[in-house]
């Protein structure tokens, strides 16, 4: 004899000693009767005799249910690889003797090359009355575990030993396969079976749980992967609470799980950290496979009957589902192994009563839309800090219970990372392909992001996610056209709630929603609130859509957003030690290589120095930073800017970041120059939307010169160091601060009707510059705007953001400025030479942004009209 032989598990190869004495350990599974028309009125039962040479062994009783009965039962023999296994099915009565179903026999080395995937599978035979063996139609199948024995203990030492243990170690010895595993916890009828089916869904789970949990230690240091780690282990945690506390789980759950234990089993290798590292992509992939595969077994084993539900759909084959699943798991974790390249997606079943395709023409291009107000990774946390907290808000997300709360609110005080943490957990579900939506409020956009477009903006972002919403939506909204154009938030509502009334979401769909407080002032807010409130309190969402919200602590928000639809996390309760330890990492990392501080401070004592200056806020280090680091000056000392931060500044402030400010502002501009700072700041301020400084030079055409106060101020505001990109407060607070006389001082920004009429000449000037007919040089003036192939490209080129500034906003600007001779004369001239020019401009641009530019034109002609009776031009 060789001595030694393969085991084969579902695809994973070991090698075992094999020697002339054995322990046998014998999972019954159970059997299948495949040649019966349908399910008998009685259920028949059932028990099995295993023998190994003199020792003979019974399960206990199973009732047949579905074609099938299943066992629990551990046996354990001792023989040699040789020895004679048989098998005897037989069939229970109350007042007869037990009838012999069938069986079969063989040698257990032969039965163990049978193995597949650590499961014995076969077909009972039963000899007849004329002497011929026919098969029964019966299939048995069974875990067969053999071990090395040092010794020649006999069978009554084995079986002294505690039985669940011993399984429970066969059962790993083989691999979490989905068959092995599957079946072995298939379910179970009889009341005194159900603690042992649960203990064997929990060991399922754990083995997985616990294999995530040590993956998230693994990769503590790859920020790359880390959170999407840490997300699925949440997705997990909370599936398994829901698996436990349900009876109503069947083996197909257990299935998957074991599908996903073999995928991940690489965490117990010897150097798991280096082959993760080397194929960093395929492992994420994984990850979120295992993620969706969390998302879906949570539904699937919810009290209130996934499987009713999708028997209500013609797309409800659950099992193609859960094959699909552990297809993608097994093909990430063949190409992990095998190192190669994936480049499908993930495989997401989201919607269960989806179709495969929608061929109805939906064109939602009239609804009000904020475009830009998406989210941005760039303004996401520093990866491996906040992880704590994000992970707390992932929880809430993820929590799969009925009641569980809709809404994260989360708040805290101007610069203490609220929107950070905002995008970060956007991108996060972004890449899990989970987020529905994204709406960042911003008062530098307050033309463009406010409470009339909110909800409107949100249903069309939840139809571009999924094209059974959109449909959904299409029914709501395709015959009345007046709702589909409303710009009220008590009718948008509607978008959200009668669209998404018919759906059946598996997992969460999340929506973001960035500085609430920045939507408008209390009154413009109050309906915005009002019907977010009443949707949230009377549990009018959709079930499994989930609202991150971010927001100052501002009362009447707080007010309307109190309900136990609503969990409300406060930055201001986080622990201080925890926020400075992650400022600490932020500060390290921006001023890595600034080697002078550790020349002035030894064992950089600057970043503590920072650190507690900071006062627990991302943005006052944010800024300190960049500051130090000579944003928008060169040739500074940062040695000389990090003195100047750390200068007493009389007390603490209800407003830490204006010392800061003002600091910065010193430093920045001398009393000389405070008159031309706060005419070119209240330009900026006074615009309705960000330009950038190359777009503000084309439009001023050099009659207000902006780079002189904007250039230094790379620390402040964005748009500095890239000048295609707007400039705007880097964060909300330094515009309040400019705008508060009482904590700006001599700082003061005041917006008057002098910045609006600066902005509004220089809107007329710039079109009479550049406006001409046929601005994209049309070859046919015939032919529809809509016809016209690649007109969006030619309108870009053709009308620059500036021009395209200047068309929509003109109005708006001037109707607030008095008629004086000049301005009278400058509008006058425009109409004369300019005005079917620019119905043309508005018309193009309308292109890019349906229906904006169109009713912009019509807000500046009623505009222009009441500007005129009032001045009594007309």
């Amino acid at each position: 004899m060789d001595g030694r032989f393969i085991i084969k598990a579902s695809g994973v190869v070991s090698t075992l000693d094999v020697y002339p004495a054995f322990e046998f350990t014998l999972l019954p599974l159970g059997i299948e009767i495949r040649n019966q028309a349908r399910d008998r009125v009685v259920p028949r039962r059932f028990s099995v005799n295993f023998s190994v040479g003199d020792v003979l062994q019974s399960t206990g009783d199973a009732k047949e249910k579905k074609k099938r009965a299943t066992w629990v039962d551990t046996l354990f023999f001792y023989g040699e690889d040789t020895s004679i296994l048989e098998i005897g099915l037989y069939q229970k009565h109350s007042c007869l003797p037990d009838e012999y179903v069938g069986g079969f026999k063989g040698t257990v080395r032969a039965l163990s090359e049978r193995t597949a995937d650590g499961v014995i599978e076969e077909v009972l035979d039963k000899t007849t009355a004329g002497g011929r063996v026919a098969p029964t139609g019966i299939t048995i199948k069974f875990v067969l575990s053999m071990e090395k024995r040092a010794g020649t203990a006999g069978v009554e030492d084995l079986r002294a030993e505690d039985a669940q243990t011993r399984a429970n170690v066969a059962v790993q010895e083989l691999g979490p396969t989905p068959q092995a595993v599957g079946l072995a916890t298939g379910a179970v009828d009889t009341i005194g079976n159900v603690t042992v089916e649960a203990q064997t869904v929990e060991n399922t789970w754990g083995v997985l749980l616990d294999r995530i949990k040590l993956f998230t230690q693994i990769v503590d240091g790859i920020v790359e992967i880390h959170p999407y780690v840490s997300l699925a282990w949440s997705v997990l945690s909370a599936a398994n609470k829901v698996i436990i506390n349900q009876q109503g789980r069947d083996d197909r759950i257990v299935r998957l799980a074991g599908t996903m234990n073999n995928a991940f089993a690489f965490v117990h290798d010897a150097e798991p950290l280096k082959a993760i590292k080397a194929h960093l992509k395929v492992i994420t992939l994984l990850v979120q496979q295992a993620t969706e595969c969390g998302y879906f077994i949570a539904e699937y084993a919810k009290e209130n009957s996934f499987l009713t539900r999708t028997m209500r759909y013609a797309f409800s084959d659950i099992d193609a589902r859960i094959t699909e699943y552990e297809n993608k798991l097994v093909e990430l974790k063949n190409a992990f192994l095998q190192g190669v390249a994936v480049h499908s997606a993930v495989t997401v079943f989201r919607i269960m009563n989806q179709v495969q395709d929608i061929t109805t023409a939906i064109d939602l291009n009239d609804m009000p839309y904020a475009a830009g107000a998406r989210y941005t990774e760039e303004r996401g946390c520093l990866a491996g800090t906040r992880e704590t907290f994000i992970s707390e808000i992932c929880d809430i997300i993820n929590n799969p219970a009925d009641d569980a709360p809709r809404v994260c609110l989360l708040t805290g005080v101007a610069g203490s990372g609220k929107s950070a943490i905002a995008h970060t957990v956007a991108r996060l579900y972004d890449q899990q392909h989970r987020l529905g939506s994204s709406y960042c409020f911003d008062t530098s956009h307050a033309a463009t992001r406010h409470a009339g477009n909110f909800f409107s903006t949100i249903a069309r972002d939840l139809s571009d996610h999924d094209p059974q919403y959109k449909e959904c939506l299409w029914e709501v909204v395709k015959d009345n056209r007046s709702l589909r154009t409303s710009t009220s938030p008590v009718q948008q509502v509607e978008f959200i709630t009668r669209a998404s009334e018919h759906l059946d979401v598996i997992g969460p769909i999340l929506v973001v929603v960035d500085a609430l407080d920045e939507s408008g002032d209390r009154t413009a807010r109050r309906n915005l609130l009002s019907a977010l409130s009443k949707q949230i309190t009377e549990s009018k969402l959709p079930a499994n859509l989930r609202l991150l919200i971010t927001a100052r602590p501002e009362s009447d928000i707080l007010e309307m957003l109190s309900s136990s639809q609503v969990a409300h996390k406060r930055l201001d309760e986080v622990n201080a030690i925890m926020v400075d330890a992650d400022i600490a990492k932020f500060v390290k990392d921006s001023l890595r290589g600034y080697h002078k501080l550790d020349l002035r401070w030894r064992d950089q004592e600057w970043c503590r120095l920072l650190v507690h200056h900071s006062q627990h806020l991302f943005q006052w280090a944010s800024t300190a930073c960049n500051f130090i680091k000579g944003e928008g000056f060169e040739g500074l000392d940062p040695c000389e800017q990090l003195e100047l931060l750390l200068q007493p500044t009389g007390g603490e402030s209800p407003h830490p970041l204006d010392a800061l400010y003002r600091t910065i502002l010193s430093r920045l501009f001398g009393a000389r120059a405070l008159a031309h700072f706060r005419k070119v700041m209240g330009v900026v301020f006074a615009l309705n939307e960000p330009l950038s400084l190359l777009a503000l030079a084309e439009m001023f055409h050099g009659e207000v010169d902006l780079e002189l106060i904007i250039k230094p101020m790379g620390s402040l505001l964005a748009g500095v160091a890239n000048q295609h990109n707007p400039v705007q407060p880097l964060h909300t607070s330094f515009r309040d601060f400019l705008l508060d006389g009482d904590r700006s001082l001599v700082f003061h920004v005041s917006i008057t009707s002098q910045h609006q009429h600066v902005i509004g000449l220089a809107s007329i000037a710039c079109m009479q510059r550049m406006l001409k007919f046929n601005m994209c040089n049309l070859e046919d003036s015939s032919v529809l705007n809509s016809e016209v192939d690649g007109l969006q490209e030619r309108v870009k080129a053709a009308i620059p953001s500036y021009l395209a500034y200047s068309c929509q906003y003109w109005m708006e600007h001037l109707h607030c400025v008095e008629c004086s001779q000049d301005v009278l004369g400058q509008v006058t001239d425009f109409f004369k030479t300019c005005f079917p020019y620019w119905l043309e401009a508005s018309s193009l641009l309308s292109q890019l942004v349906p229906t904006m530019y169109i009713s912009s034109a019509q807000k500046s002609c009623v505009l222009l009209q009441k500007w005129a009776k009032v001045n009594r031009v007309c």
